[in-house]
């Protein structure tokens, strides 16, 4: 694999851990009745974070139908494993209480994470000739 590839794919990837653990500090928040706030500013931030790849890979273009579908799949998938994510701490805070806590942190950092592979792959996926060379 070039190194250009390999700096680019390192570059998105430490992106989405960024955006990954400061939106999962929301979860954090030990403050009540700020549940339906959290939740939009990080839905604001994934926003961010999906605009802010795509500037990375200078939004490349030519995917296929089969990459659009990959995305939608792969932001079900990515509820999907936040959702567990969020049920198996909260299950585990039946037994150890201070993890109940965590289960909504748990979520928060497994949604960005698995959307940002998501369309961080679509991206990848495109036409190279779309790309403006430096």
């Amino acid at each position: 694999m070039p190194r250009k590839v390999v700096r680019q794919e390192r570059r998105v990837r430490n992106l989405i851990l960024d955006y990954a653990l400061g939106i999962s500090i929301l979860g954090l928040i030990p403050i009540p009745r700020l549940f339906t706030l959290k939740l939009l500013v990080a839905f604001g931030l994934i926003l961010k974070l999906i605009w802010d790849i795509g500037k990375l890979w200078r939004f490349r273009k030519g995917q296929d139908l089969l990459a659009i579908a990959g995305v939608f799949f792969g932001v079900l998938g990515a509820l999907a494993m936040a959702f567990t994510a969020w049920l198996t701490f909260f299950g585990l805070g039946i037994f150890v209480p201070y993890l109940k806590g965590l289960a909504f942190a748990a979520a928060l950092f497994t949604l960005p994470w698995g959307i940002g592979q998501a369309v961080n792959q679509f991206y990848a996926s495109g036409d190279e000739s779309g790309i403006r060379r430096r």
